[in-house]
């Protein structure tokens, strides 16, 4: 396959048919501003032609690594089918009809975390005690006591990874020989190096 984007889709629906249990799962790579490496597991929203959509909150360590580097890089397994992608490109910002539609989809609790990081403190920073947060969560629930009264954050974001490169891994468990194919995209589409392993 000459499209490494057609490839993941396809790919993910088959782990899904399988239960995949992590086929809404990727890995952000980021950069600390001392330069370390820091990678965290997000949720994978959508993979079309823009690239790999995900939700970001602008109060987290994660979002201000990007802003200040402008580097990072996904990683994605899906074991059931064999399939690794490490995706590398940039961060595009999304429409906000389509934040709104993942926003839609969120549960309650969801949607009150991300009000929590608006209100209370930060994502991922500190807090005195899983009390404060249960107690801002409270706090929260009487003020949204619906899912739907809970309006879209402030904070959070819907952004883009649109790729530049994608290196595709296929498993071959029996003899261990995985193939390997890295795509680059060009003005006509994607150009993929020989086979490597």
């Amino acid at each position: 396959m000459d499209d490494p984007l057609a490839e993941i889709i396809a790919a993910r629906e088959a782990a899904r048919q399988q239960h995949d249990p992590h086929v809404d799962v990727c890995f952000l790579a980021t950069l600390s501003s001392t330069g370390r490496p820091e990678v965290r597991a997000i949720s994978l929203r959508d993979i079309d032609a823009k690239g790999f959509g995900l939700l970001l909150n602008v109060t987290s360590p994660k979002w201000q690594q990007l802003c200040t580097h402008g580097q990072c890089s996904l990683h994605i397994l899906w074991s059931s089918v064999r399939r690794q992608y490490r995706v590398y490109g940039r961060m595009e910002p999304m429409e906000q009809e389509r934040l709104q539609q993942y926003w839609d989809r969120k549960g309650h609790g969801s949607r009150l975390l991300e009000h929590y990081y608006e209100t209370f403190h930060p994502q991922s920073q500190p807090i005195a005690s899983r009390d404060d947060l249960l107690q801002g969560i409270e706090d929260l629930k009487r003020r949204y006591p619906h899912r739907d009264t809970v309006p879209l954050a402030k904070t959070l974001r819907g952004v883009y990874l649109y790729p530049t490169e994608i290196d595709v891994w296929h498993g071959s468990p029996e003899d261990r020989l995985h193939h390997r194919r890295l795509f680059t995209r060009t003005d006509s589409g994607w150009s993929s190096s020989n086979s490597r392993f």
